[in-house]
């Protein structure tokens, strides 16, 4: 039998979070709003059927990176015996240095005898088309020798104890696909072992997402991300020469990005506040062999110098690269990937966030911003971005921005990948079309659409105004 990808409902506070997110969504009464919750939450629950590769521009040509990937999904089917897996790899049409992976696999997935659970964050990893590794197995039976074609399992529930080695029949798992065990129990759950790497070599998956493994890529050639956040980089635009501030730049994926972008001609402040992210960031860039970029350790609501010193570009230059705080209006652009409720992800298998949690947001977003501002010169450009679905962390931010900061105007987001922002969030029809909006009520099967959720918008600082 041929097993279909399922959705589950993500939230262990349902009810809570289903409630805060029909009061979230415009015009939120009626049968109508809880359709549209129902799909939002199937939505979320499925994986995208497409993978992304940013391409390493400085070091390679994004159509020999196709030729690289194809030749890997060929010889990977030809391995597993999978003749019927059927895979397009091709450069996106609007991003140049982007490569997109379309699955047409109709591999057989029967469920086996034996089974293996994992977490629900190593079940959505594989969903995306990652291997099983061994911190995420939770269970195993005994009698599984490396070799062995099993099935695995995703429990949603958090009931699963590690080392688990009988059926597991409580709680509530989702079959994620079928792999080769390459790690034993006796590799797994040894005392004081902490084992790392491939444990389960997947073939097959419900998504019909590749694997592409480190031996098909070199570290340097290009990264996996998703569009709407490779979009992000285009958006900005950077160019040779500026001074770019990337304000929540862990794990350092956008800022590479930056960096390629100007032809690693230019400066690229990288901050987040805690230090093991920086560190996240340095070894990013560090792989793709990155000058321009510059990391420091700094909470960016505090990264603003509260008297502003005039100064010349290159006396400017020299004061960024100290680190912060920062005079005001020293970064021609600025990318602010703000922290977000995240609920745009795909796919959810497991999410316990609160509704405090989620209020709790929007608080932050609009400190950050008010930060942005001032750090951005006359004439430059703010990009404002999240990977979540709420209203109040993406419409309802344009619209506090507009309103608190006469000196920005909101322009369009292009090149244009996403759909408007939504009906009734307050937005006139122009503002609407500015912004880019990635998830339901978009409907559709190509690359553009099925994809995480997402949220872009981009701002233009016209004048020195006092804002409020």
């Amino acid at each position: 039998m041929f097993e279909k990808q399922t959705s589950v409902t993500p939230f262990a506070n349902k009810l809570e979070v289903e409630l805060y997110l029909k009061s979230e969504i415009p015009g939120s009464t009626g049968e109508c709003n809880e359709s549209g919750i129902e799909n939002l939450l199937s939505w979320l629950g499925t994986a995208p059927k497409f993978t992304t590769f940013r391409v390493n521009t400085l070091v390679s040509a994004a159509n020999e990176v196709c030729e690289v990937i194809a030749r890997d999904l060929h010889k990977q089917a030809a391995t597993h015996g999978n003749s019927l897996a059927v895979y397009n790899v091709a450069v996106h049409p609007k991003l140049p240095d982007t490569v997109v992976i379309s699955s047409f696999n109709e591999a057989d997935l029967r469920i086996q005898e034996r089974e293996v659970i994992v977490d629900a964050t190593c079940g959505a990893a594989v969903l995306r088309g990652a291997h099983v590794f061994a911190p995420g197995i939770m269970g195993m039976p005994t009698g599984v020798h490396c070799g062995d074609i099993v099935s695995v399992f995703a429990d949603t529930v958090g009931q699963c104890k590690k080392g688990y080695q009988k059926p597991y029949v409580q709680g509530c798992k989702i079959f994620l696909g079928n792999g080769i065990v390459r790690m034993e129990r006796k590799h797994l759950y040894a005392k004081n072992l902490k084992p790392v790497g491939v444990a389960i070599e997947m073939t097959a998956t419900v998504s019909g997402c590749p694997v592409i493994g480190p031996d098909c890529l070199s570290s340097n050639l290009a990264l996996l991300q998703n569009l709407p956040s490779i979009l992000c980089g285009h958006v900005l635009n950077p160019l040779q020469n500026e001074i770019i501030l990337d304000m929540c730049a862990a794990p350092g994926n956008k800022t590479s990005h930056l960096a390629m972008l100007m032809g690693d001609q230019g400066v690229i402040i990288a901050l987040d506040k805690t230090e093991s992210k920086v560190k996240n960031i340095v070894k990013r860039c560090q792989q793709f062999s990155l000058h321009s970029v510059h990391t420091f350790v700094c909470d960016s609501t505090r990264s603003v110098k509260k008297i502003s010193q005039p100064c010349d570009s290159e006396e400017q230059q020299k004061l960024v690269l100290q680190g912060p705080p920062f005079i005001q209006e020293s970064f021609d652009r600025i990318l602010l990937d703000a922290p977000c409720s995240a609920l745009g992800q795909r796919p959810q298998l497991a999410n316990r966030i609160t509704v405090n949690q989620l209020k709790s947001y929007p608080l932050l977003q609009r400190k950050l911003f008010h930060s942005a501002v001032s750090l951005l010169k006359c004439g430059g450009t703010l990009i404002y971005s999240t990977c979540t679905v709420t209203h109040e962390e993406n419409e309802g931010l344009v619209l506090w921005a507009l309103k608190h900061f006469p000196n920005l105007d909101l322009v369009p987001a292009v090149p244009v990948l996403g759909g408007p922002g939504l009906k009734g969030s307050g937005l006139t029809e122009e503002q609407r079309q500015c912004v880019q909006k990635f998830g339901p009520p978009l409907v559709g099967s190509d690359c553009d659409i099925d994809t995480i959720g997402f949220f872009i918008a981009c701002f233009r600082k016209k004048s020195t105004v006092d804002v409020t």
